[in-house]
């Protein structure tokens, strides 16, 4: 590691389960790391940081390992992992332009798109970077974070994500720069539109792909979003080793068979859930509009419908207003489907 990346201070703006993950796995390995944090987060990490694995791997961190404090502990970043839920990017953006050293990176690890365009337009004079973490990361308590699938951090090219690698590559964190991020974005989404429909199943996810009425309604789905994007022009590519068109089909397949041909995808334990379920247990705003709800509107610009995915928006909606999931079995769900989509041929 030469000088110049030794120097690299990283701050993490979003302390959820994806930043404290992320910015803990580059502590552990001694890269300077600085998280804002509020509230029992901020606490929380005043006793130390835990982080698990579903490989084994446990690594318990003691406050002096990193920095914690508000916003503007980041002000001697080099590069900032911008990890805050779709629906908090502008307030946390304003927060945080109150808080960058001229020069300082943003690197967006966000779900959805749009992120980075608007991260672009309230940041000026900051480079803004995309990324993506295509595995699932939960949160046990506020200082206890269990990342339950294997996968690697994802980010487009620029000096701040090669400073990141050389940082990484100490560490046990897995991380890559992509060639082509906006298109492994849209890839992404194909997969996030699993996060709705796991709030409305309120089941791990290695048990709600176990029932083939959820695996049907994420390919319907998923098959919506494809449709719109070919309408589009927009090329996508997967977040997985498997050609995001083959998802769909594979999904369909009995269950027997979908095991064999998607164990690799299915390496997460029995912790795994999406973070809309999270978000569900928090009392926080669902993302929903910004992953299938961007399916509905990407669709709706084009000429397509997208009555699947603006169900699950709605049925989402609807557990949350509530404050639980609805616990939907897979057969009344896509019965609920199918219905949807027939009414808009």
């Amino acid at each position: 590691m030469d000088n110049r990346t030794r120097g690299t201070t990283v701050g993490i703006m979003g302390a959820g389960a994806i930043g404290l993950y992320v910015g803990g796995m580059l502590a552990q390995a001694g890269a300077p790391v600085v998280f804002a944090a509020r509230g029992r987060t901020l606490q929380a990490l005043q006793r130390g940081l835990s982080l698990t694995r579903y490989d084994g791997f446990k690594a318990a961190l003691k406050p002096q390992h990193y920095l914690a404090g508000g916003a503007d502990s980041l002000l001697d970043c080099d590069v900032v992992l911008f990890c805050t839920k779709s629906g908090d990017t502008e307030t946390a953006a304003r927060q945080l332009a109150r808080s960058l050293k001229p020069g300082a990176t943003i690197i967006s690890l966000q779900n959805g798109v749009g992120n980075i365009e608007m991260l672009t337009a309230l940041l000026p004079g900051h480079q803004i970077v995309a990324g993506t973490v295509p595995f699932n990361v939960v949160r046990l308590s506020p200082n206890a974070i269990h990342c339950a699938m294997e996968g690697k951090v994802l980010l487009a090219a620029s000096p701040a994500s090669d400073a990141l690698a050389e940082l990484a590559a100490t560490s046990s964190l897995c991380l890559e720069i992509h060639p082509d991020l906006q298109a492994l974005q849209w890839g992404k989404l194909l997969l996030n539109l699993n996060n709705g429909l796991n709030v409305i199943s309120g089941l791990p996810l290695r048990r709600q792909f176990e029932d083939p009425g959820y695996r049907t309604v994420l390919a319907m789905a998923m098959e919506e979003l494809l449709q719109a994007l070919d309408a589009a022009g927009i090329r996508a590519v997967g977040a997985t080793r498997t050609n995001p068109k083959l998802i769909p089909k594979i999904l369909r397949l009995p269950t027997w068979l979908f095991r064999i041909v998607a164990r690799q995808q299915l390496k997460m334990d029995d912790t795994a859930r999406s973070s809309s379920w999270d978000d569900l247990k928090a009392g926080r705003e669902p993302e929903t509009r910004f992953l299938n709800g961007a399916v509905c509107a990407l669709a709706q610009a084009h000429g397509r419908a997208a009555p699947v995915n603006a169900l699950i928006c709605q049925l989402v909606e609807e557990a949350f207003a509530a404050k639980a999931s609805p616990a939907m079995p897979g057969a009344d769900l896509l019965a609920l489907a199918q219905n949807a989509a027939r009414h808009s041929a």
